[in-house]
């Protein structure tokens, strides 16, 4: 019993995870400079002064193929890590740590730019990854020459002089803010059912019928091209001749309806988009056992005109987050359109057609970078 105590004692600790520290950080700003509260770590015993700690990197993420990727560049601090001693809680101190952020943030906006300007290839990665080492290196590089030449804050007219540069260098060195555009052309895709709902004469030789529906959306602006296919299953009511081919009454067949059709977005909200459409139909009409001899060949083909419009239910969408690589969202789509049966006479009337479908429609976000310039006021006082 002691022994599995003992046992159980040493592996207790290993086989529980490990309470991680929290990291506190804070992302360089023009327009919310460094404060004394953001230093949170203890004080160290015996020590004066201060120590700021800090780290520059990059996020990349995919957009369009073909495109150049998304890039970003960070510059933070690390709250949890950096202190200020008790003899050092002045505006003096502020203003050395603020001049290391500042020079920092200038080291982070080059690396992004010599980023930006690297092709989208497979030795991205690999470049990429250089060009952060070296920047980090003359960083370094630089940093510690900051330290020396101010004494660590200790020498006021460097450090005022060392302020006057770094602010100027980041006048000199924009921001390229990274944006993104939505593409003209979107693609939506769909599925669901149809009901085909016969009108006129037509009534007497085909019934309602409920099938499936899968539908395909390009959208190029406002304007979109439709292109649908309904797979009905039903049985004549009525029999008829086309062709000198005769449909007897009650047989099975499959009715196909075929969409093409061009709309516009009149009315296009965070949560609804409203498009009427103009278009060709297609009504296909073949046995539904192709192996019976007695139907052999048998198909009949009717072109019509369409009109109609459609009503979308948008939900689980993006839009409103303008840093993604992407606009999506899914959407539950009523569709309503009418046709009149011109041909073959033995089959006139008209067509209503309901379909009820779920989908998703996307646009890709092409990236670009707008340049902005910090300008930043030097503070009165530093003592």
């Amino acid at each position: 019993m002691n022994r599995l105590l003992l046992l159980l004692s040493v592996l207790f600790p290993l086989l529980c995870p490990a309470q991680q520290a929290e990291i506190d950080t804070l992302h360089w700003s023009a327009n919310r400079r460094l404060q004394l509260s953001d230093f949170h770590a203890p004080k160290q015993p015996g020590l004066g002064g201060s120590e700021f700690y800090y780290q520059i990197g990059y996020d990349v993420r995919p957009t369009v193929i073909g495109t150049l990727p998304a890039i970003d560049a960070y510059c933070l601090m690390f709250r949890n890590l950096s202190w200020v001693s008790e003899t050092a809680h002045n505006e003096r101190t502020l203003a050395y740590n603020q001049v290391l952020f500042d020079l920092v943030e200038i080291y982070a906006r080059q690396m992004k730019a010599k980023l930006i300007a690297l092709k989208a290839d497979r030795r991205f990665k690999q470049q990429a990854k250089q060009i952060e080492y070296l920047t980090n290196a003359e960083l370094g590089a630089e940093v510690n020459r900051f330290r020396s030449e101010t004494g660590g804050g200790d020498d006021l007219e460097v450090l005022k002089r060392w302020q006057r540069q770094v602010i100027q260098r980041l006048y000199e060195v924009p921001d390229l803010v990274t944006n993104f555009q939505p593409a003209k052309v979107g693609l939506g895709l769909s599925v669901g059912g149809s009901t085909l709902i016969p009108t006129g004469n037509l009534m007497q030789t085909l019934p309602r019928q409920v099938g499936l529906l899968y539908g395909v959306d390009v959208a190029v602006g406002r304007t979109l091209l439709l292109l649908n296919l309904g797979l009905h299953n039903t049985s004549l009511r009525k029999g008829f001749t086309d062709q000198n081919q005769e449909w007897p009454y009650g047989i099975h067949v499959r009715s196909s309806l075929i969409d093409l059709g061009f709309g516009r977005i009149i009315y296009d909200s965070p949560h609804t988009r409203l498009a009427p459409f103009v278009g060709y139909r297609l009504l296909n009409l073949l046995p539904r056992d192709r192996k019976d001899d007695r139907y052999k060949g048998f198909s009949l083909a009717s072109h019509m005109p369409t009109a109609g419009v459609i009503w979308d239910l948008k939900f689980g969408g993006n839009i409103s987050q303008p840093d993604r690589v992407e606009d999506h969202f899914w959407f539950v789509r009523t569709k309503l359109s009418v046709s009149p049966v011109l041909a073959p006479k033995s089959l006139s009337g008209g067509l209503l057609n309901l379909q009820i479908s779920v989908g998703g429609f996307g646009r890709p976000r092409r990236v670009n970078y707008r340049p902005e310039r910090t300008t930043i006021v030097l503070p009165g006082n530093l003592m």
